[in-house]
């Protein structure tokens, strides 16, 4: 018997790099993306629905930040993973986030071997941060 998916949701307003953070989902079996949201007010509306097992999002948004929708979208998802992919690598973004609810933190560009193993290993309990966040922490 094959192990169902785990459901992956997206929150990133570049298009191209939540085309291709979809992509990189696409191309892992155990991965199903269920929803790409260019916005967190999108997100807010449509997440609760979708039930995501990981959501990876951005923190830089047009309107509310990323860190504003994990905080609001952690006491409507409680089992849900949030693992954040940005460019902003300072002490503040990652202390804010990781108060917000989000379980780990990822520095841009994101490899699909590190996107899948940072699921894989927040999907086990743990809280995948790329190399220099985790130094910080």
């Amino acid at each position: 018997m094959t192990a169902k998916p785990v459901t992956v949701a997206i929150v990133e307003d570049n298009n191209t790099l939540r085309a291709q953070l979809v992509e990189m989902l696409k191309h892992e079996s155990s991965l199903q993306c269920i929803g790409a949201f260019p916005d967190a007010e999108q997100a807010l509306a449509r997440l609760p629905g979708l039930n995501p097992a990981v959501v990876l999002m951005d923190i830089k948004l047009p309107g509310m930040s990323g860190v504003e929708c994990v905080a609001r979208l952690s006491p409507l998802l409680t089992k849900t993973q949030v693992i954040m992919i940005t460019v902003y690598d300072d002490s503040d973004s990652v202390f804010e986030s990781l108060a917000a609810g989000a379980s780990g933190y990822l520095l841009k560009p994101v490899e699909q071997s590190q996107l899948k193993a940072a699921i894989d290993e927040v999907r086990a309990g743990g809280a995948p941060m790329s190399m220099s966040i985790a130094r910080r922490v």
